[in-house]
């Protein structure tokens, strides 16, 4: 019959894993898309961590070096250096530090999102106005404003619109609906979107 953990081997696992949790936790705040399911996230901190730890770890073990309280040692290790590589990674993942850098050496990387809905949506200015043709044939009509979202769930593609707008007729200026509103739509009704000024 296994043994069952004592609370200093919790410890010892949980604080394993916390780098991997906390960096793989500030990357899915930064990424687009719709966010890993628990076993995709739980494989994600393992990865995290070992290569945290294969990374990170032979530097707070250097003979001679620097000298610090146990408690800060660990604080550094198992919490401030994991904030600060999930800090760098997310900023390189929203302004596309890998593709630029690809781009440089020639090579074609294959996009990080895997749906259009998500690409569409990822960086549309708030100039754009959209035109969303729904299932009865109606139509919704407004602008990307701030305050505009896309929801990027699996199940769901629910859309709000943060102004409502009516197109101009035969080319004319669009103009926006007062009083001002916003409309949300769920994603089951939606048949096409057209987007103008993206």
């Amino acid at each position: 019959m296994a043994d069952i953990p004592t609370a200093a081997q919790i410890t010892e696992l949980a604080s394993l894993l916390a780098p991997g949790l906390i960096i793989s936790t500030i990357m899915n705040r930064a990424a687009s898309g719709a966010p890993p399911d628990l076993k995709d996230s739980l494989v994600a901190y393992g990865l995290y961590s070992t290569g945290y730890f294969a990374a990170v770890s032979p530097l707070f073990h250097v003979e001679g070096g620097l000298h610090v309280v146990g408690w800060l040692w660990r604080f550094l290790l198992y919490f401030l250096i994991p904030v600060l590589i999930g800090v760098v990674l997310a900023y390189a993942y929203q302004h596309k530090v890998l593709y630029k850098l690809a781009e440089m050496a020639r090579l074609r990387l294959a996009h990080h999102l895997s749906a259009a809905w998500d690409y569409t949506f990822e960086e549309l200015p708030s100039s754009t106005y959209l035109l969303v043709t729904l299932q009865d044939g109606s139509r919704v009509a407004g602008r990307w404003a701030t305050g505009s979202f896309a929801a990027s769930g699996k199940d769901e593609r629910d859309l709000l619109i943060a102004e409502m707008w009516k197109p101009g007729a035969q080319g004319k200026p669009w103009t926006q609906l007062m009083p001002p509103r916003a409309i949300l739509v769920c994603g089951k009704d939606i048949k096409s979107i057209e987007l103008f000024g993206a």
